[in-house]
């Protein structure tokens, strides 16, 4: 009787034991559960839409250069025969900088002149056309003269009034007439021909006299303005190619900072937007400045890959001085071209593009859910968002590729 009753007892242990374990089990299953729903999704780096002040910005680099300055070409080349300046060396106006060999130059002008000479000395004058027309008017005299005799008689050789050796007489007396008018014609307008020509003859070689003197004048350029020399690109006995930059003449009071911008921002750049100029050689120091020329047409550039670029020369004005600047130092220059208040703005890089639209990742109950946004301006570190966003939200930044519409993240 007893071990009955001690086996009942064990048997209701052991199935209170059973149903112990099983819910134990359960409750280890719904904590993994929930901790692998908490520890699930995709890791985001998030931020939140805030207001605040934009300026939009192009940045480049460049160099200072003179904005006043004189760049002397070799127009027509030659071999350099001396060179009074050197770099550095102050140069007063109408100071001479360098002299090309002119003694080629000189052997042609001689002779230019002397063909001058020659022509001028060949030439039809006015009394030899005047002599023509002359003859001409006489010639057309004689000729109605002899018109009207020879039609009276013959209406009187008609009437038989005279005989027909006159009748004859008169006619032959007509047609030398018309011969003799031909004649005149002929030779004044080979007289004005002739004049015509000499005269062009004569306005070729002024003009080559001139031409040559020109460039007489050219080989031994002056200093147009008070400056530095800045750069000589060639050295005495050296032969320049026509067209090469030989000396540059700057002001070293008057700097600016040039720049080569990219055709798609330079679209964005007006005359008189605001500009910093910063760079190591600036020691820290921002200076102000302003978009004085931008260049109406792009040049083609080769980058340092070797990529053909589009580039659009841009000049700025400095508003302030630095003792560290000069002439040819690089510069790191930006550009603001827009600026907005108190509009809502996101992180540079929250914004994606598909499609030609753009996009952000709103995060909403911890799932990244896409939104079409529309931008305004923007700068390296942040975007204008017109519409499509609200203050506060919280929005994916830099969204890593699995990042999809409806995908869970933390």
């Amino acid at each position: 009787m007893k071990l009955r009753v001690f086996s009942k007892v064990k048997g209701i242990i052991r199935k209170k034991r059973k149903v112990f374990w099983v819910g134990v089990l359960a409750v280890v299953l719904i904590l993994v559960f929930l901790f692998q729903g908490m520890g699930s999704g995709v890791e985001v780096e998030t931020a939140l839409a805030v207001r605040g002040d934009i300026k939009s910005i192009v940045e480049q680099t460049g160099y200072i250069e003179a904005s006043k300055k004189q760049d002397i070409y070799a127009v027509y080349g030659g071999r350099i025969k001396s060179i009074p300046v050197e770099v550095g060396q102050a140069v007063k106006e109408g100071q001479p900088l360098l002299e090309f060999d002119l003694d080629e130059l000189n052997i042609r002008l001689d002779q230019a002149e002397a063909a001058l000479a020659l022509a001028e000395g060949s030439a039809a004058t006015g009394a030899e056309v005047a002599a023509a027309l002359a003859a001409y008017e006489g010639a057309a005299v004689q000729r109605d003269r002899a018109k009207e005799a020879f039609e009276s008689a013959a209406d009187l050789y008609k009437m038989g009034a005279i005989s027909e050796v006159d009748f004859r007489q008169a006619r032959e007396a007509y047609d030398l007439s018309e011969l003799q008018l031909n004649a005149a014609v002929a030779a004044l307008e080979a007289a004005k021909k002739g004049e015509a020509s000499q005269q062009a003859s004569m306005a070729a070689a002024r003009a080559e006299v001139s031409l040559i003197k020109r460039q007489i004048e050219e080989a031994r350029p002056l200093a147009n303005m008070e400056g530095i020399v800045m750069e000589i690109g060639f050295e005495e006995g050296m032969t320049v190619p026509p067209g090469s930059l030989v000396m540059r003449v700057g002001d070293p009071g008057s700097l600016q900072a040039k720049c080569m911008f990219l055709a798609g921002e330079a679209v964005d750049i007006r005359e008189g937007n605001e500009a910093l100029i910063s760079g190591d050689i600036l020691d820290d120091i921002v200076i102000r400045g302003r978009v004085k020329k931008v260049f109406p047409q792009a040049v083609k550039v080769l980058s340092q890959l070797g990529v053909e670029q589009q580039r659009v020369p841009v000049e700025i004005e400095l508003l302030e001085s630095h003792q560290n600047l000069r002439p040819g130092f690089g510069v790191d220059v930006e550009v603001i071209t827009g600026e907005a208040k108190d509009v809502m703005l996101v992180p540079a890089d929250v914004v994606v593009e598909m499609e030609g639209k753009d996009y952000v990742f709103v995060v909403e109950g911890k799932k990244a859910v896409l939104r079409q946004v529309n931008v305004g301006i923007g700068n390296r570190d942040w975007t204008q968002i017109l519409d499509g966003l609200s203050e506060k939200e919280t929005v994916i930044v830099d969204p890593p590729n699995e990042v999809e519409d409806g995908t869970r993240v933390k």
